[in-house]
């Protein structure tokens, strides 16, 4: 799975779970379990593409064979793979665009946490705030004893790591807004928690409410903070403070949080079964090829197996051995190869994308490795280097009473008896 890959599952993941948040959860005052789900979306974003459901993704392997491989399935990836160019190709010119940023968000995390230590070491006037397990509140400030609650809570209950995680997030996606919000997002979820505690019971918020909006303006504020007096959330807290409860219904939405989960991994597994690419399977001898590039050139001439390709796959029915182990243990799979075609004809860079296991890989891998040279591909007169994709089945029948397992390999010669003693 490449990189570009990654991030745009990663991405889709972050978008979907956003939305099922703020369609369903976000006006709930079910703090605990909001916080929870937006760690847990941030995480299973990160994860889930990592995941492979093997009994979803696998494929029934439709013919049996008594001895050996009986057919191999060819799919050809042409893809032209560049040597030393100068020629920048939008997709280079992405990921570097991609990397200028990921650069500058993480140069502006580093600046910001130098300004949180500025912070921490600098004067308190006005200021109410924690970060981590430090905390900085003005002694002066008036309704000191809530803002020490409120600040406490914030470190008890490791706020900060919350805020971390997700800027770690948004460095890595900093081409998304999404990401953006959910940072916004916990911050709220927070603040609620801290302020249900902090406030106290009903007599408390009116009191509560007033001391926010009186020292809410004109305080320096950091965004890796847990800052008190925190102007772009005031009039959510305030709400928050005077809304209704949630009902017990309220937990059945929480509860349809599983099968979104569920959904997102089947969605990974769906797309992985997709190969890398979309492509054919064709049977032996009418294979086809289709092209993808790099940098895109037409290719005149493809590169073939001497013969053709008919002999290519006479050479790997007669080359290709059952493994010992596999046979034994009857595992069957498909092995999926990457190899390039070099302008002399040699292949390089054999390997396995997708492994079966059980020492057909190591199998697989030989047979491509003996190959004899092919006949390179060409483009414009010119030898190029061909990437290829070639799946080989290993398939055992279901009756195994007449098969003969791989010959072992011979023992060694027994030691020459010492001669009898006279």
């Amino acid at each position: 799975m490449s990189w570009i890959h990654y991030l745009l599952q990663v991405n889709l993941y972050l978008v979907i779970f956003y939305t099922f948040y703020k369609l369903f959860l976000d006006k709930e005052t079910y703090f605990v379990l909001n916080r929870i789900y937006l760690i847990s979306a941030g995480l299973l974003s990160i994860i889930i593409p990592f995941v492979h459901l093997e009994w979803f993704v696998g494929q029934v392997n439709s013919q049996q064979l008594g001895k050996g491989v009986n057919q191999i399935n060819m799919l050809m990836e042409v893809v032209i793979v560049p040597g030393n160019s100068s020629y920048l190709s939008w997709g280079n010119a992405a990921g570097i665009v991609y990397i200028i940023g990921l650069l500058c968000c993480i140069f502006r995390f580093l600046w910001q946490l130098k300004g949180v230590s500025q912070l921490i070491k600098g004067h308190t006037k006005g200021r109410a705030f924690s970060f981590l397990n430090k905390k900085v509140i003005d002694s002066s400030l008036s309704g000191l004893e809530m803002i020490n609650l409120h600040e406490e809570i914030h470190i008890r209950q490791l706020h900060t790591l919350d805020i971390l995680f997700f800027e770690c997030i948004s460095i890595m996606n900093w081409f998304n807004p999404i990401v953006y919000l959910y940072k916004q997002e916990i911050r709220n979820v927070h603040e609620y928690l801290a302020d249900e505690v902090a406030a106290g019971d009903e007599d408390h918020k009116e009191t509560y409410a007033m001391l926010l909006l009186s020292k809410a303006f004109g305080v320096d504020q950091n965004a890796l903070t847990n800052n008190f007096f925190n102007q772009s959330l005031l009039k959510n807290r305030i709400m928050m403070l005077h809304k209704k409860p949630s009902g017990r219904t309220a937990l059945l939405k929480y509860g349809l949080c599983l099968p979104l989960f569920m959904a997102t991994l089947l969605l990974s597994a769906a797309g992985y079964s997709q190969d890398k690419v979309k492509a054919k399977q064709v049977s032996p001898g009418k294979a086809e090829t289709e092209e993808k590039v790099f940098d895109f050139v037409s290719i005149d001439k493809q590169p073939t197996f001497p013969g053709g390709m008919e002999k290519f796959y006479a050479y790997l029915a007669k080359n290709v051995k059952y493994p010992e182990q596999a046979f034994k243990n009857n595992v069957q799979g498909k092995v999926f190869l990457s190899y390039i075609i070099e302008k002399d004809g040699k292949l390089s860079n054999i390997k396995v994308e997708r492994a079966a296991g059980s020492g057909l890989d190591e199998e697989a891998v030989r047979v491509m490795k003996a190959s004899p040279n092919w006949i390179p591909g060409s483009s414009k007169g010119k030898y190029v280097r061909v990437k290829y994709n070639i799946p080989i089945s290993f398939t055992l029948s279901n009756d195994k009473k007449n098969q003969v397992p791989p010959p072992p390999l011979p023992a060694p010669p027994e030691p020459p008896a010492p001669p009898a003693k006279a």
